[in-house]
């Protein structure tokens, strides 16, 4: 028997594998299965009456959720692991099931990606200025969860209390600017973003009640102007989404409302010079590709050469879970 006839498609049955426990995951999301399992161990008839859903349906999810690790199951009763716990039980200050709406979109359209090459054109593109204003909620509202996050991981890191004022350049729903407003009592934040995305900006931050601490300024990042007088800023999942030369005018003319001595961060998907690693950042260029025209995962050298082009110094990249990290500077 020859090496070929002995080689198996190992690798090929763990990538599809490895599919079904991700949807598993973004099916009990969806559903707010951990919910009702935050108060105690249930049963799969309990849980289905907590949500009125069918329970022979749900039941072979919630098994799949244990083989996936979101699970336990212990006597014929299900209960969250500790990460489901922390993470899913929705009311928790560390809620991140809002982004499965988030996930279902970027993962259908991952699905395009020969289409998308063969024709040279994004199969599922992302147009935030030409979205209905129901597309474009839900899609920005289902990231608010990682923007949290984001928020808690910049003031950990960088200890932003003593920050005055906060350009939350291409904000989104102003869920950074939200969070870091409450977690630093005496900043001040303006979320920047395109005329069609502001008007939900608007929505979500008068909803949080922080309507006098945050305010909304319609801009387009890459051609038009911001106003000074900005200490801290940043620019969270944006330069990923625009080419390389409309992300180095964004970085620019960000960098220009800072005022001396003030800091820029982005957060965002990064790679490293290889392009090979980290692996999530590189995975995801893949939907990329599908999404926007032009945006990218970009490499840290592309970064820097941004970043010094705007007149920033002390540039650093902080590496972080999921294929990010954050890439500062200081304005001279």
């Amino acid at each position: 028997m020859t090496t070929a006839d002995r080689l198996q498609p190992d690798t090929i049955n763990r990538h599809v594998a490895n599919v079904y426990p991700a949807l598993a995951m973004l099916a009990g999301m969806q559903l707010e299965v951990f919910t009702p399992l935050g108060d105690g161990p249930k049963t799969v008839e309990e849980v289905a009456a907590a949500l009125g859903v069918n329970a022979v349906k749900l039941g072979p999810l919630m098994y799949a959720l244990v083989t996936a690790g979101m699970l336990t199951l212990d006597g014929g009763r299900f209960a969250n692991t500790p990460e489901a716990q922390e993470f899913l039980v929705k009311g928790g200050s560390r809620y991140l099931g809002e982004i499965a709406g988030a996930y279902a979109d970027l993962w259908s359209s991952t699905m395009h990606t020969a289409a998308s090459i063969r024709s040279g054109r994004p199969q599922a593109k992302h147009d935030f200025a030409n979205m209905t204003k129901d597309e474009l909620s839900g899609f920005i509202r289902g990231m608010d969860a990682g923007a949290s996050a984001a928020a808690r991981r910049l003031n950990k890191e960088f200890d932003l209390a003593q920050k005055r004022r906060l350009l939350d350049a291409g904000g989104g729903s102003g869920g950074l600017s939200v969070a870091l407003c409450r977690l630093c009592p005496s900043l001040r934040a303006t979320v920047a973003e395109l005329p069609s995305v502001a008007v939900i900006t608007r929505d979500c931050i008068a909803e949080a009640g922080l309507g006098a601490r945050i305010e909304v300024c319609d801009v387009d990042l890459v051609n038009g102007s911001l106003p000074g007088g900005y200490d801290v800023a940043a620019l969270r999942s944006v330069l990923q989404v625009m080419s390389a030369d409309a992300a180095a005018r964004t970085v620019r003319n960000v960098a220009a409302a800072l005022d001396s001595g003030g800091v820029l961060f982005a957060v965002g998907r990064m790679l490293d010079d290889t392009r090979l690693a980290p692996a999530d950042a590189v995975a995801a260029n893949v939907m990329f590709l599908n999404v926007y025209e032009d945006g990218q995962a970009y490499t840290e050298s592309e970064y820097r050469g941004w970043f010094e082009a705007a007149g920033l110094r002390d540039l650093a990249r902080l590496p972080l879970a999921g294929g990010y990290s954050i890439y500062s500077g200081r304005k001279a």
